[in-house]
């Protein structure tokens, strides 16, 4: 027995030691296999590298993990948060001072830095004429000149029946010793003298009758009708196709009812003073048929007229222009005619919300314009308004205005002031910057008195002058 338990310990013994020796022979065979497999495949691969042509390394750099608000990745952010955060502080300081019935806006590098009540509409008063500028830029074009001209017939003696001088709407024609006289002298005339010399020039030596103005292409309304009978023939008015020095005649002491009658006047005081005869005085008449041009006047390109206009703030300069614009898109010089178009353009650029318009001046204190509506004009017309506009301490209703302060020689901006009406907007340019845009209109009683206007201007001009170039992206940047 213990024999045949020894033999069945032998053959198990046996039987596991062959099962231990197949997986080596197995790993061994595998381990060869693989190797030629792999010799086989590199061999193949370098063939087949040889015959590609390799492309250059390309370096990937890694950017250093940084905080968000790090100057390392956003300087330009952090310039414009440094800056615009200046004025709008600034301006949160001051909001206090404005009158209830007041609108303001500043905006810089297309960000809303402050405002109070932007649409909320009330009288703008001369800041109206914000809006005929653009309007007039917009449909007459900045390169449109008024033609006025003189028709007749002259003989080869010199000799002339009539002269018909025939207004084209010119409402900056004067003569030098009128500009001398006014106090806020014009700018870019169109010389009455130089129309004088041309007539002088062509050989006119006498006039038989005499000069006659002719006013037909607008209407005969002299005043707008909302207006009050203070301001006739003194803010503005007569008005007519036909003016010279703003219907004012040199050395009468009041205006004439008849601008044109007025024109003709001035024109053959001149004439007389040239040594040309006339048989009788001036008038007014229409021009007859088949009478050809002597001579002609021209003045300077639209935007020397609006500029002229936003400088002085010009009330017959920019009814005037009102007509114009009637009269050019819808054959009709009348002020109705032409506020329509303006209403429709501010339509077209959707900002006529809450507009009421009975003038181009902003003399008629019915009108209500919102803030918003001359930011939105201010901002589409950056590229020339600012040369339009009158400069603080300098030029214009603002010479004598922002003296000694910081924005003196540097703010450009359109004023308004009727009774209880103070409006001022514009610009503030800032060096290697885009402009500030600023929009205030008051309307409060006594407003308009310095001692209460001036010292919420500054403090205005201020906050519009914390805005600076500085710091830069260059500054900011590691």
């Amino acid at each position: 027995m213990r024999c045949t338990q020894v033999s069945r310990v032998s053959n198990s013994f046996g039987a596991r030691s062959r099962q231990s020796a197949n997986p080596l022979r197995t790993i061994s065979i595998v381990a060869v296999l693989g190797l030629t497999l792999f010799g086989g495949l590199y061999v193949a691969l370098a063939r087949t590298a040889s015959r590609v042509t390799h492309k250059a390394e390309r370096v990937v750099s890694v950017t250093p993990r940084v905080s968000l608000l790090s100057a390392r990745r956003a300087p330009n952010t952090l310039s414009v948060i440094t800056r615009t955060g200046k004025v709008s502080r600034a301006f949160a300081n001051i909001a206090s001072d404005f009158p209830s019935q007041s609108c303001v806006v500043v905006e810089w590098m297309g960000t809303r830095l402050g405002s109070l009540n932007p649409s909320k509409a009330l009288i703008p008063a001369s800041a109206t004429k914000l809006i005929t500028a653009a309007v007039a830029l917009e449909v007459l074009k900045p390169d449109f000149v008024y033609t006025t001209k003189v028709h007749g017939s002259l003989d080869a003696a010199g000799l002339a029946a009539d002269l018909y001088f025939v207004g084209g709407g010119d409402p900056v024609i004067v003569r030098n010793e009128y500009v001398a006289s006014e106090k806020y002298p014009t700018t870019s005339g169109t010389s009455l003298e130089k129309l004088a010399d041309s007539l002088v020039a062509a050989g006119l030596r006498q006039v038989t009758g005499s000069v006659v103005g002719v006013d037909t292409r607008y209407d005969s309304l002299r005043f707008v009708d909302v207006w009050p009978q203070e301001f006739h023939y003194t803010e503005a008015g007569p008005l007519g196709a036909l003016v010279v020095d703003d219907g004012v005649v040199l050395g009468q002491p009041n205006k004439p009812d008849d601008p044109a009658l007025a024109a003709a006047i001035e024109l053959q005081n001149l004439l007389n003073a040239r040594g040309v005869l006339f048989g009788a005085q001036a008038r007014h008449d229409v021009l007859p048929a088949n009478i050809p041009e002597m001579a002609s006047i021209q003045s300077a390109p639209l935007t020397a007229v609006v500029q002229e206009m936003m400088v002085n703030s010009d009330n017959n300069t920019s009814e005037l222009l009102i007509k114009e614009i009637g009269f050019a898109s819808k054959g009709a010089g009348t002020t109705a005619a032409g506020l329509a178009v303006v209403m429709e353009h501010l339509a077209k650029w959707k900002i006529d919300k809450d507009v009421l318009l009975f003038d181009g001046s902003g003399l008629a204190s019915d009108g209500r314009v919102p803030c918003e509506t001359f930011m939105s004009l201010l901002n589409t017309f950056s590229t020339v308004m600012p040369n339009l506009m009158a400069v603080a301490g300098e030029t214009g209703t603002i010479r004598d205005t922002f003296d000694g302060t910081s924005v003196a020689g540097k703010l450009l901006g359109k004023t308004g002031t009727l009774n209880g009406v103070k409006a001022l907007v514009g610009y503030l340019p800032i060096t290697n910057s885009d402009p500030v845009t600023f929009s205030l209109l008051m309307n409060k009683s006594g407003i308009d008195n310095q001692s209460a206007y001036r010292p919420i201007w500054y403090s205005l001009g201020d906050v519009l002058n914390r805005a600076s170039a500085s710091p830069s992206v260059e500054q900011l940047t590691p």
